[in-house]
């Protein structure tokens, strides 16, 4: 009797953190038209913003990874849920993205979208522990795919409509941010109601005592390294994706609608198209032979981008981006579900957050430096290498790949 309770009580879960999610994958998408191409290009055209602060702008996100690490850590102290520190991460996101709307200077523009940008990649840990607890093991990938699909149609219509308005009259940048702003804060409501569990209690007494964990998990930190390998080769160039179809220094200058066709509504779509298959094969193939895959056609996408000022060409590079950002997007946010032990997946997950933090705020800072001496092409052709040397170091891997760790909900 108790046993067929507590099933109905999974399966109810399941259903309400399946429904809120599609409501915070809308909002999210609104969200990632803003980091991926509203928060840059407004600082370059309309504020003519330095390498410094357009440094800082792209690395935001990433900067919000690093913080993951001191919110997971300050988070198990207390007896709030996951959901309660997500929804509150989300919350400040918008405030600080209303705030910079009305802001007058560079400075004070950079500032606030680098909190509000922040805030939002911070709450990832909380989120992938909702998954792990709510979410039938087996079948994560096809559930949490269907948000993203949310996500990828809205951010690319999100993405036209905006640039549309930003070409019309630049001054709009102010209702694209009020938007983003009120999108964190419909996000927050999203995350709080979702059903959660209290957060894990940590072992270590200290924000980064889950670093050991790399060192504890031989397997688990292997493929990390693998991944900081690859991760850095695609975040150092992914604002130097913008800055080169807007700066004027390539010789492109691409307008507001030319550059989100390119960053986001290409990308995107494409995402959401590949995105059914890319989970199915999450759920059902060795999770290795599926990140090598992924690996490569990241690097064939941002060889191609970088190879040429042809459009055709770079919307074809675009598109490939788009495809294995939908599998990595599953990939990145799910695989420690397959690694963690129970009750440990917050934990890996901020590890795994952590790292990519680290390569996201430095990746953007080499790459506008590493541009101006020896030029995009050339940024492009490193990238690729460094992408196909992680894919190679994975093959003693693939016997891992299955993964480890079934637990959660099984129905």
């Amino acid at each position: 009797m108790n046993e067929s309770h507590d099933n109905l009580k999974l399966s109810e879960n399941s259903t309400r953190t399946f429904h809120l999610d599609l409501l915070r994958g809308m909002f999210r998408g609104v969200l990632t038209s803003g980091t991926q191409t509203f928060g840059l290009f407004i600082a370059i055209r309309y504020f003519n913003a330095n390498d410094i602060c357009k440094s800082l702008i792209g690395a935001a996100p990433f900067i919000g990874m690093l913080l993951s690490l001191l919110l997971v850590y300050y988070a198990s102290r207390t007896q709030w849920k996951n959901s309660t520190w997500g929804g509150l991460s989300a919350a400040v996101c918008g405030v600080f993205l209303l705030t910079a709307a009305f802001t007058t200077s560079l400075w004070s523009y950079t500032v606030a979208v680098v909190l509000g940008f922040a805030f939002l990649t911070a709450l990832l840990p909380f989120l992938t522990a909702i998954y792990h607890d709510n979410y039938p093991a087996n079948r994560r990938g096809a559930f949490y795919s269907r948000a993203v699909i949310v996500t990828v149609v809205v951010s690319a219509c999100s993405g036209f409509l905006g640039s549309s308005w930003l070409d019309q009259d630049l001054r709009n940048y102010q209702w694209i941010l009020i938007f983003l702003g009120l999108a964190g804060l419909g996000k927050a409501y999203a995350i709080y109601l979702m059903p959660s569990q209290k957060m894990e209690d940590s072992d270590y007494a200290h924000p980064l005592g889950n670093f050991r964990l790399i060192f504890e998990d031989r397997s688990f930190g292997y493929i990390l390294l693998t991944w900081f390998i690859m991760g850095f080769a695609n975040l150092w160039v992914l604002p130097l994706r913008v800055d080169y179809l807007t700066s004027s220094v390539y010789g492109i200058e691409g307008s507001a609608l030319f550059v989100a066709t390119i960053i986001t509504i290409i990308p995107d779509s494409m995402r959401a198209l590949s995105l059914p298959f890319l989970a199915k094969l999450f759920d059902e193939i060795n999770f290795i032979v599926l990140r090598m895959f992924l690996n490569v056609t990241f690097a064939v996408g941002i060889g191609l981008f970088f190879l040429t000022r042809e459009p055709w060409v770079i919307a074809l590079g675009s598109a490939l981006i788009g495809i294995a950002f939908g599998g990595g997007t599953i990939a990145w946010n799910l695989w420690v579900t397959k690694y963690a032990p129970p009750g440990k997946v917050a934990a890996y997950m901020s590890v795994h957050v952590g790292l990519t933090g680290i390569r996201g705020t430095l990746g953007p800072m080499v790459g506008f430096w590493a541009v101006s001496h020896i030029g995009p092409t050339n940024i492009g052709l490193v990238s690729f290498a460094m992408m196909i040397l992680a894919t190679v170091m994975l093959v003693p891997e693939i016997k891992h790949g299955k993964g480890r760790n079934t637990s959660g909900s099984t129905h």
